[in-house]
């Protein structure tokens, strides 16, 4: 038997894992050191029974197969019975040759990420073999086999270790190494910490009496109250990691973790890799006006553009590091019995499939499911990809999953169910009524029919009441049998699905998000593998399709993204879905026979409506947004040529001599903000101070987003810093590719002028009016009006012009313009129909009002906005909208004065608050 010593232990161990464990016990070794110093580090200074501690059962389950040891049993007798083999003599390492040696070209990692079949390790040696053998091909390794909890001890182990293939069936396969993927990146760790977390809002959804009438009220659930304990939970984050860890340590009042190994289900759809840069296709083309033929398009934040960029720099091999850590952190947020979901599309699903066995263990696979997205494609040579992948791995062996069942085929119809009752036409099969086990209590008399050798299948009660309901048939010959109904039944669905509808551009529930996912497939998943009232996460929520079906289907859930659109969509479906007709929970279908062909049919049959779906209260935070916004770039206090360009851009021009103000534009400063999260309110004050000192009152803000700033706020500025002025504008996406060509511009012909055809919209946060009035103890607010930024707004709609140059032929001056002759002719019409007295409404997506904001305060000092009443814009058809409610009411159940807030949504997802104190009598 092979004895336990430390560096067969420490070998084992991948390289992040051994990083962790280092730094456990503060051991300063530089992650880019080979593998062996860690090992060498651990085993001179950690004790070696606390390194054991720390191993997941997992891990010490696996040393205990490696070096033959019974793997039963709980993590104590694991960790008590490799301590004692550690009393053995120890086995020292074979000697590896010294000295620098220049890797093999097939030892080097591609851009590709490679496939390494690790040589099978002999049971004896502690030799770490994680470097792949180049003087000869490796042979083709062993897969390991799940594990066996009821198996027998092992009464024939050969006293050396055989040949792999010829060993005996009762033999222990010989321990060996699984395939790992080797990329550029794969052995470094990303560093995370936790961050304080911020409640920006609390949603209660209420339901709007009359959406078509002037005056819209609602129906008061009184539900209000000051509690914490709300489950569910819309994350806004720069970096779903930083959510993640911070997820992983928050702890309960008791100290205990909250989420840590106790998330049921986790379901991720991370963005594809497109095109050969690996962007995320994430516009979405918005309609204002039918009439005027008006539709916008919301392009991706800076903030995304910049993550995915960054995200997939080294294309696969970027891809598979930000996976991978991800993986990694999910892995310590699952349950023991909880599993995790990965929908892929065919760019990378062979790599992260090995990814997922290395995190998650071979054994732990579960289902390599197909969804069929699209009937039929013509973009690929040969064979056409109409279909995704999701992979599923379990936690452990004890993974909760129940079957979900489908209607039959129809073939199995014809052969099972070629009965039909005569009164109500339904099909059924005959079958018996006996018990496959014994029953001693099932041995009782039905009818003059003795009971069968085992006993009824069914307690006397239940034959009684099936009796009544004529589910049981008594033939002319032969003993009573169970009628089963086949739309009573159905067939576990198998891993191949045809039957879920993606979503098309008719879609009812269609956001416009490209990658949208219907919410009846993540409903399959939930019911199968979530148990009634588990946890469900979600860390790229998209359009928020999870976590809407994980409502639908009563369990509590965590969406987190990086993109401020992304959450606003996930709030908008979650409020419309309250008050809508709940469904049966089991499948609404019949069966038809044709008369005449004898084809049988499945149609769907109206569902049975179960009451109505009540939303539970959930929370809408920011994690890591401004700790990451308080960090001042080196840009900002530097030189810049991005700087610079971006401030010519906007329309200004540069300046020097001032620490914050960077440029200038007619009467306004400029100040460029951070590129990776949005502008905070103590970089706002900061700025402004720096602004008092000079003439101009007034200064523009550029960043790539930012967070609501009340009006409150504004006017605060305003009073104690001598009337400043401070506008803040989103720099769009456009902005930085236009700024790359013109820096390119520069760099390749910096004697020739620049013409550029792109004016980019730096869109501005809507600027709300409110009205309000009192009548006793009622209140009405009256959304009066949102200032569009129509500068902005113009420029988006601007088309591509090509200039007017001097060396133009004359064909091409033609054709020039007679495009700018049209942009002029369609600016004049968008302008007279923004001058209409309701044009802005059109830009107004959602409104939500708190009657007392203020009551309840955050860890930081600020109000949080508690959603007591909203109005949105619901699509229902194509071309058609809801009309909004642009006023509300309360009525007051205690007299005073009450400080109510509005927070207004653009179609962009750009948001403003905008509060006034109302007296009550």
């Amino acid at each position: 038997m092979p004895k336990l010593d430390q560096r067969s232990v420490f070998g084992f161990l991948t390289k992040p894992r051994l990083i962790e464990l280092a730094a456990n016990f503060k051991l300063a070794v530089p992650s880019n050191r080979p593998k062996a110093e860690f090992v060498d580090a651990l085993v001179k200074r950690a004790p070696f029974d606390k390194v054991l501690a720390l191993l997941s059962p997992d891990e010490l389950g696996q040393l205990c197969r490696d070096h033959r040891l019974d793997d039963s049993g709980s993590e104590k007798q694991l960790l008590d019975r490799l301590l004692g083999q550690a009393g053995a003599p120890a086995v020292e390492p074979p000697t590896m040759p010294q000295g620098p040696r220049k890797p093999a070209r097939s030892e080097r990692p591609s851009s590709q990420a490679e496939l390494l079949l690790i040589k099978p390790e002999p049971v004896e040696s502690s030799l770490d073999v994680t470097t792949p053998q180049v003087d000869r091909p490796p042979p083709k390794p062993t897969l390991p086999q799940r594990p066996n909890p009821r198996r027998e001890p092992d009464i024939s182990e050969p006293a050396e270790s055989p040949d792999p293939l010829s060993t005996p069936l009762l033999s222990r396969p010989v321990p060996t190494k699984q395939p790992r993927l080797v990329w550029h990146g794969w052995d470094t760790q990303e560093l995370t910490t936790a961050v304080p977390t911020q409640v920006v809002e609390i949603v209660r959804p209420m339901l709007v009496k009359d959406r078509a009438g002037e005056l819209a009220g609602i129906e008061s659930s009184g539900r209000k109250d000051k509690s914490d304990s709300i489950p569910n939970r819309l994350i806004w984050t720069n970096d779903n990691i930083v959510a993640l860890k911070t997820l992983l340590d928050e702890r309960c009042d008791d100290g205990g973790y909250r989420y840590r190994h106790k998330v049921d289900l986790i379901y991720i759809d991370p963005p594809f890799m497109v095109q050969s840069d690996f962007l995320a296709q994430n516009s979405i083309d918005i309609d204002l006006s039918d009439e005027q033929g008006v539709q916008v398009t919301k392009e991706p934040s800076l903030v995304e553009i910049l993550a995915y960029r960054d995200t997939w720099r080294q294309g696969l091999d970027s891809f598979l590091s930000m996976l991978r850590a991800r993986l990694v952190l999910l892995k310590e947020l699952l349950a023991p019995t909880g599993s995790i979901y990965v929908h892929l599309d065919w760019h990378a699903v062979h790599y992260v499939k090995v990814l997922l066995d290395e995190v998650f263990g071979y054994e732990n696979f579960l289902s390599e499911i197909v969804w069929k997205r699209t009937f039929a494609r013509s973009d690929a040579q040969g064979f056409n990809r109409v279909h995704d992948t999701i992979l599923s791995y379990g936690s452990s062996a004890e993974v909760y999953l129940v079957p979900v069942m489908g209607p039959h085929n129809i073939d199995y119809i014809r052969s099972h169910y070629s009965n039909v009752d005569q009164i109500t036409g339904r099909r059924y099969q005959l079958t018996s009524l006996d018990s496959p086990n014994p029953r001693p209590t099932m041995m009782y008399e039905w009818k003059g029919f003795s009971p069968p050798a085992n006993g009824w299948r069914f307690s006397l009660a239940t034959m009684i009441s099936m009796d009544q309901q004529g589910l049981i048939s008594y033939p002319r010959s032969g003993r009573p049998r169970f009628k089963r109904f086949l739309d009573d039944d159905g067939m576990p669905i198998q891993t191949i699905w045809t039957d879920i509808s993606p979503v098309n551009s008719q879609s009812k529930d269609r956001l416009g998000y490209p990658t949208q996912k219907p919410v009846e497939l993540v409903e399959r998943i939930i019911s199968g593998s979530c148990p009634e009232g588990g946890l469900v996460l979600d860390c790229f929520v998209g359009s928020g399709t999870t976590v809407e079906a994980a409502e639908r289907l009563g369990r509590r859930w965590i969406g987190v993204d990086n993109g401020k659109y992304a959450i606003h969509l996930a709030r908008k479906r979650l409020i419309q879905l309250h008050g809508q007709k709940r469904p049966s929970a089991k499948s609404q279908h019949e069966y038809i026979e044709c008369e005449q062909c004898k084809n049988i049919e499945r149609r769907e049959r109206p569902a049975r409506a179960l009451g109505m779906f009540d939303v539970r209260p959930f929370t809408i935070e920011n994690m890591g947004v401004y700790q990451r916004a308080e960090e001042w770039q080196d840009f900002q206090t530097q030189k810049s040529d991005y700087r610079d360009e971006m401030i010519r851009v906007f329309g200004g021009e540069p300046i020097r001599g001032y620490r914050l103000l960077h440029g200038q534009k007619g009467e306004s400063w400029i100040h460029i903000g951070p590129l990776d999260g949005p502008v905070s309110i103590s970089q706002v004050w900061d700025i402004a101070r720096e602004a008092r000192r000079t003439e101009r009152r007034h200064v523009t803000v550029l960043s790539a987003d930012f967070n609501t700033i009340s009006a409150d706020e504004h006017q605060l500025i305003a009073r104690q810093l001598d009337g400043m002025r401070v506008t803040i504008r989103v720099i769009p996406a456009a902005a930085i590719d236009e700024i790359r060509r013109r820096i390119e511009h520069q760099i390749t012909n910096p004697n020739a002028s620049y013409s550029s055809t792109t004016i980019p919209a730096f869109y501005a946060p809507l600027a709300i009016v409110l009205r309000t009035e009192s009548s006793g103890r009622l209140i009405r607010v009256y959304l009066e009006r949102c200032e569009v930024d129509i500068e902005s707004f113009l420029a988006s709609q601007r088309p591509t012009i090509t200039p007017i140059t001097d060396g133009m032929s004359d064909a091409k001056r033609k054709k020039a313009a007679a495009e700018q002759a049209r942009w002029s002719k369609r600016r004049k019409e968008l302008e007279d129909w923004l001058a209409k007295a309701q044009s802005w409404r059109a830009f107004v997506d959602f409104w939500a009002i708190d009657w007392s904001y203020g009551e309840r305060i955050g860890r930081d000092g600020k109000p949080i906005f508690e959603t007591d009443w909203q109005s949105f814009r619901q699509k229902k058809a194509k071309g058609s909208d809801d009309e909004l409610a642009f006023v509300a009411e309360r009525n007051y159940d205690e007299p005073g004065r009450y400080r109510v807030a509005a927070r207004v949504t653009d179609v962009f997802g750009n948001d403003g608050i905008a509060t006034d104190e109302v007296n009550v009598e």
